[in-house]
């Protein structure tokens, strides 16, 4: 039997709405397309949203035709403001708030991003959400517990929205190893004891799972392997 990474965290259940915030250069949209393709290996239906007004690059509009192929419904910002400064968020984001199974919003970075949240906060509290804060320890801004705390209130502050839990995903990107999971996973754990906050997740590089199992071995926590969709313009073959 297949294991449901979704299951057995310790009483935190799936609310209908769920969206990533974090520092730029967490990996949120990773994270986010992570958490999409397990809610679809459950047979649910999922929506996920672009509502990045920061950056227009490595965000799910890049790898809108694969997601859809992938069975995911996606909402992109408007035709002619998608790789614009200024993106415009597409009403159908309001709509997807009544439509069958769970809606994943992909937000920009930083709390500035995080203000993209505030015209959907109303209905985010009326359907039920999961606001999940993602780290990486070895992002400036997320490098110490006191860091963390203070983007995460800062979030808070700007988005009228209370986080949920942390995801640990320190990384890297391709020079990972396991030693840096492992440091910045003690962090990320530092900061949401502080905060009463769980961590539902440690990243972990997807070829790294089993040795990860090993290092890990005895502590509470719930690994994830991470996929990546989105690549680096190198990684596609581009310049």
């Amino acid at each position: 039997m297949i294991h449901d990474p979704l299951t057995d965290l310790d009483g935190f259940s799936w609310e209908k709405v769920i969206a990533v915030v974090g520092a730029l250069g967490s990996g949120k949209s990773e994270w986010l397309l992570n958490l999409a393709n397990a809610f679809l290996k459950r047979e649910e239906a999922v929506t996920v949203a672009d509502v990045d007004i920061i950056n227009p690059y490595f965000c799910i509009r890049e790898v809108s035709s694969l997601l859809k192929k992938m069975g995911l419904s996606v909402i992109l910002p408007f035709k002619g403001t998608q790789w614009s400064d200024l993106p415009s968020i597409s009403p159908e984001v309001d709509r997807a708030f009544d439509a069958p199974g769970k809606l994943l919003i992909d937000i920009g970075g930083d709390p500035r991003g995080a203000m993209a949240l505030t015209q959907f906060a109303p209905r985010m509290e009326q359907a039920g959400y999961n606001l999940l804060a993602i780290v990486n320890a070895y992002r400036p801004q997320t490098s110490t517990v006191e860091g963390i705390e203070a983007m995460i209130r800062s979030i808070e502050r700007v988005s009228g929205l209370t986080v949920s839990a942390l995801i640990s995903n320190s990384h890297m990107m391709s020079e990972t190893t396991l030693d840096e999971v492992m440091q910045g996973y003690e962090t990320a754990r530092t900061a949401a004891e502080k905060m009463g906050l769980p961590i539902l997740f440690v990243g972990v590089p997807a070829n790294a799972m089993e040795e990860a199992q090993h290092r890990f071995e005895g502590r509470k926590v719930n690994l994830w392997p991470v996929s990546r969709y989105i690549l680096l313009p190198w990684e596609r073959g581009g310049m």
